[in-house]
């Protein structure tokens, strides 16, 4: 009977958490780009703001634990074995709700700072998110890879890519995530890809150039 009470108030706390995440989603969803109050979402999970954040250790606690869940329902969405395409289709989904990706670009800013919910949070998306697209490049169905690939080091430059595209969207939303992530996919992984032709330190050095003197030169052109 102890440990049976003893987990009572445990699980009532626990749904009551999960409650709260899933108003706060609600909540994004039918806010525009700047998000919505805590105000807000303690209307919509039919409680206070004093109650809303009695449950949670911080602010950022509960923030954070809305972008697992956003991130837990986009997997559940995801097939065993998805194509480049699909893994496009599920971060063009994320976007679709522009508070949630400004939010996800406000933690990812604190993230970088003392170790705390935010820390912890995009620690353990990367360690798991890189991987999966790393299998996703590595797979025939995700359109195959040359000898020297490094599929590991592609997928890195492709999440990189997929989070600072999120800044570009917020800004024009006109901006294709999708079709533009499928295609350095395949840019990235295509077998007969020559890169030895980009050489990274020259554009670097033309790119700090450019800084320092005024220089128009665009450098290398991603067109040809």
């Amino acid at each position: 009977m102890t440990s049976g009470g003893a987990r009572g108030p445990y699980e009532k706390g626990r749904m009551k958490r999960q409650q709260i995440v899933e108003a706060a989603l609600e909540a994004y969803a039918d806010s525009g780009a700047t998000g919505p109050s805590l105000r807000t979402i303690a209307q919509v999970a039919g409680t206070t703001e004093r109650a809303l954040l009695h449950y949670f250790a911080s602010r950022d606690d509960l923030f954070t634990q809305v972008l697992r869940e956003r991130d837990r329902a986009l997997k559940s969405g995801i097939s065993e074995e998805p194509s480049v395409e699909e893994l496009g289709a599920a971060v063009a989904r994320e976007a679709e709700v522009p508070g949630l990706s400004r939010l996800f670009l406000e933690i990812a800013a604190r993230a970088a700072g003392e170790p705390g919910p935010a820390n912890e949070f995009f620690g353990e998306r990367y360690r798991e998110l890189v991987p999966l697209v790393a299998g996703v490049l590595n797979n025939p169905k995700g359109g195959g890879a040359a000898e020297s690939f490094d599929p590991e080091w592609a997928a890195r430059i492709l999440v990189a890519a997929a989070d600072g595209l999120q800044i570009q969207w917020l800004l024009d939303p006109t901006i294709d995530m999708q079709a533009d992530l499928a295609a350095l996919a395949h840019h990235l992984a295509a077998p007969d890809q020559d890169r030895s032709a980009f050489d990274v330190g020259t554009f670097t050095d033309r790119l700090i150039s450019r800084d320092t003197t005024g220089s128009r030169d665009p450098g290398p052109s991603h067109t040809e």
